[in-house]
């Protein structure tokens, strides 16, 4: 991983943390994607500015965490990648992350992101996105 630090893809991400658990959805394509709650505490250190081994050291703090924990991260960031969720930053931030331990133990220390496809045809449906620029929204 040569990247430390990332931010959320406000360009074409609308990112929600609610109870725990992130829902990510993409404005461009009306994909959206959600997470586990270890994946939710990651994702919120990493668009908090959190440097990528500043997370690894926290992770590694709490009890039980394995060995492999660099490569499941790595993991999780690359999908996070793929998907365009987050993208590379300059800034980072100086607070120590905050990762939920009790979320890491009930996940196995595997932060997941899944990517789901199925409400894609409603998301669009909505006459927000038949805006127009010159012309502004018609209700016809």
């Amino acid at each position: 991983m040569t990247t430390e630090n990332y931010q959320l893809n406000d360009a074409k991400m609308f990112a929600d943390i609610s109870d725990g658990m992130a829902i990510v959805i993409n404005s461009s394509t009306g994909i959206y994607y959600g997470m586990n709650g270890f994946g939710t505490s990651v994702f919120q250190s990493l668009i908090s500015g959190s440097p990528v081994r500043e997370i690894i050291k926290a992770v590694n703090s709490i009890p039980g965490a394995p060995e492999d924990f660099p490569d499941k991260l790595n993991a999780f960031v690359n999908t996070l990648s793929e998907f365009e969720i987050v993208i590379p930053s300059d800034t980072a931030s100086l607070e120590k992350p905050e990762i939920d331990a009790n979320a890491a133990s009930a996940d196995g220390f595997i932060p997941e992101c899944t990517e789901y496809k199925d409400v894609q045809e409603l998301l669009f449906a909505d006459p927000i996105h038949d805006v127009e620029e010159d012309k502004g929204w018609s209700p016809e």
